[in-house]
This record gives C-alpha cells, structure tokens and sequence, in this order.
C-alpha cells in the first residue's frame, strides 16, 4: 500500500514529484559513479603502488587548480541563467551566454596552455619533480573537463537534470576504468603516464556524450533567437564565482601539494585514498546541490519563500543523513576496508579517512548554503567567506601537516571547512532570512 502510494506521488505531475524524482535519479547516477571513481582509484593505488599514486594524485591537483581559470565560475552562471531563461522566456540573453562562455573557455585555455608551458620550461618548482614527465598529457584535461563542465551546465539549466550529470558522474569514470583494464589486458606498463593518458581519453568521451545530448535537448525557441552580445554583468557574475571556485579548489588541493612539498611521495598517496573515499561520502551533498540548483534558481525567480525554506530544511535533513549512513562503515572499523580494497600499503589511510568522514557530516548539517547564495544572486559574500576560510587553512596546515603528516592534512581540510559553512550558513541567515540548516526543521 505505502508503496504504491510513494509510486504514484513520484510519478504524478507538480513541483514536488519533480524533485524527487530528479533526486533519486541523480542519487542514482552519482552512486554508480562514485563507485566507478573509487573502482578507477583502486585500480590505479593497486597498480601504481603508494609512490606512483601520489605522483598521479599530485598531477590531478595540479590541472585541478589550471582549470580554475579555465572555467572561470561558468556552471554556476550558466545553470543560474539557462533556468531563469526557462522561467521568463528570454532565450537570446541565454543563447549569448552559451557562445560566450565557449569562446571565454577557449581563450582562457589558450592562454593557460601558453604561460604554463613557458613556466614548466624554464623554471619548475621542486615539488613537481615527480610529475614532470606525465604532466603535458595531464593538461590536455583542462580544456576537456570545462567544457564537459559547462555543457552539463546547460542541461541541468534546460530542467535536464539527470541528463546533465550523465557524462560527468558516469561516462568519464566507466570509460577510465574500462581503459586501465583493457592497458592491463594489453600488458602496458602501468605507469602514471598510461593511467593520465587513459583518463584524457575518458574525458574525451564524455565532452562527445554532452554534445550529443544538449543537441538532442536544445530549446526550440533558442534556435531562432539572435543572441545577446557580451554585458559587463556577465563578467561580474562570472568573476566572483570564479574566485570563489578557486577558493575552494585551491582549499582542496592545497594540502595535497602540501604534502607533496612537506613529506614523502608515498603520504600525498595516502591522504588522495582517504579523500577518494571520502568523496563517497559526501555523495548526498554533491547530488542535492546538482539537483537543487535550477530549483532554487526558479523559486527565488518567483518570490515563493515559503517553498523555498522548506526546501533547504530538507536539503540538509538529507544531506546529514545520507553522510552519516555511508560513514558509519569507516567510523566501526576503516583499517581493514582500505586494505580490502587498496592493498597493505593503505592501511594507514584510516585515520585521515575517518577525519574527512566526520567533516563531512557535520558540514551536512548545515545544507546547501553556498548553492542558495549563489543562485540568489550573493556570491560576493561566498567569495569573501571562501578567502576567509581559505586562509586558515594555510594558516593551520602546515605545522599540522609537519606533526601529522597525511593526518594533520585531514584536520587541516576539516577545520577550514567548518568555518566556511558556518560563515555561509550565517550570510544567507542575514541577507535572505533563510535557514539552510537543519535547525530550520525545529520551526514552524
């Protein structure tokens, strides 16, 4: 009985049973991906060892922080725009934005490509001795993950939510994972050269995927629509969320290059498999934030606060409880699930693990207040509380990464976090009069 009613409300029309249904297909999706992404770093931590691992992790940080600029905060816009354009009708300011944005990609990548090869060739940094060799096939990942980034964008814009996390959270980990088994079948050595070729490869796949889906979804009115040149608003949105982005992908990776500058090869190793694992974790929050977007977008478009309230109290119910879930495993007993699954040269991944695992749920329980802010139009104060948080993390990692080594990382990442969401969660308590937390369950 109950579950024929839940059927029939998921499929029935409105709102409501839209976002649950988006929910459940993203949830869907980003499972099965994240478990290929952690199948991709099994594969690579048993073939590569502690040392080849940490060198490859070392790399991925690298092009992560390259493709900053890259990007340049353009998801976040074109998600936020696309939905509005759904919303009002106007397809020639978003049809100009999508131009835009490519050819803004495009160039920035251009440039990057041009200073960073002058600055790999005439004066490295020491701490990149270990990638130096793989690292001009690891750029090619810059240019290819923004664009997979920003077509998904437009999709999830165009209410083609679970479509538009396809490539990404599916299509780029399956298709990583299928070519380091069939190099191994081939008996390839298993270098962190081979395993970034395999991953440009994957990349590839997904960037053909989303071309074919947003040219099988394109809005009909947008094909005839003239579009909109360039406006210094489109600057000024994008320039915000893409400082904030750097804040958060340089808070990110920072202690993984760290770690790199500060202590052995084989420790960046370590901490790269407790993140890896600890990206499952935080599943429920990545997909609530995919799904949400376009959501919030579109209530605070329309003025309906009521709804949107009591869309964020939920949104964290969720995101706590569905963390809280997935580390309860880690929390009982995470020593001898890494060496299960990574070998005996990860065991003591296990306490950064449980660290990352406990940060994890307790930024759950604060929701999605960074995603509100932006949709609303205040990523300002997510930049200013991104620098705020960025700077303590550099303040406390390095005498905790000295003491601890892969440990004092994860309490490092921990800290930081935490005081971003809180500032966040205050920002949107202050200037929206929202509670993104779960404490807005307790209210009327």
């Amino acid at each position: 009985m109950m579950t024929a009613v839940l059927r029939r409300y998921v499929a029935g029309p409105g709102r409501a049973a839209g976002f649950v249904r988006a929910v459940l297909g993203s949830a869907g999706l980003r499972l099965a991906g994240m478990a290929l992404g952690l199948a991709v770093s099994v594969q690579l931590a048993r073939s590569l060892g502690a040392e080849g691992f940490g060198a490859y992790g070392l790399a991925m940080s690298l092009v992560a922080l390259a493709g900053v600029p890259a990007e340049f905060g353009l998801p976040q816009l074109l998600t936020r725009e696309v939905a509005a354009a759904d919303a009002s009708g106007n397809w020639q300011r978003t049809r100009g934005l999508c131009r835009w944005s490519l050819q803004a990609t495009l160039g920035f990548t251009a440039l990057l490509a041009a200073g960073g090869w002058l600055y790999w060739h005439f004066d490295p940094p020491a701490f990149a001795e270990p990638v130096l060799q793989f690292l001009p096939t690891a750029l090619w990942l810059v240019p290819l993950a923004a664009l997979v980034n920003q077509l998904g964008a437009m999709l999830r814009g165009l209410q083609q939510i679970v479509k538009g996390q396809l490539a990404d959270a599916l299509v780029r980990p399956a298709g990583h994972s299928l070519l380091l088994l069939a190099a191994g079948l081939c008996a390839l050595p298993p270098t962190p050269q081979t395993a970034m070729a395999m991953g440009v490869a994957a990349a590839a796949m997904a960037l053909a995927v989303n071309v074919v889906l947003l040219w099988l979804h394109r809005p009909h009115p947008a094909l005839f629509a003239s579009p909109a040149g360039p406006t210094w608003n489109w600057w000024a949105s994008a320039l915000p969320m893409a400082a904030t982005q750097g804040m958060r992908m340089l808070q990110g990776h920072w202690t993984t290059l760290l770690l790199g500058g500060m202590s052995a090869v084989s420790a960046v190793g370590l901490y790269k498999v407790a993140a890896a694992v600890a990206l499952l974790v935080a599943v429920p929050g990545s997909v609530l934030n995919v799904v949400a977007a376009p959501v919030i977008s579109r209530l605070y478009t329309e003025g309906d606060r009521v709804a949107l309230q009591r869309l964020m109290a939920w949104i964290a119910l969720a995101m706590a409880a569905g963390s809280l879930g997935l580390s309860l495993p880690f929390f009982i007993d995470g020593f001898p699930l890494l060496q299960l699954l990574f070998g005996d040269s990860f065991a003591d991944a296990g306490l950064p693990l449980a660290i990352l695992c406990g940060s994890a749920v307790i930024n759950g329980c604060f929701g999605a207040n960074s995603l509100l802010l932006n949709m609303a139009g205040h990523h300002l104060a997510v930049t200013r509380i991104s620098v705020a948080a960025l700077l303590v993390l550099m303040a406390v990692s390095p005498p905790l990464v000295a003491e601890l080594g892969a440990a004092g990382a994860a309490w490092a990442t921990a800290l930081s976090s935490l005081l971003w969401n809180i500032g966040l969660w205050r920002a949107a308590a202050r200037r929206l009069g929202l509670d993104t937390s779960l404490k807005a369950l307790l209210k009327p």
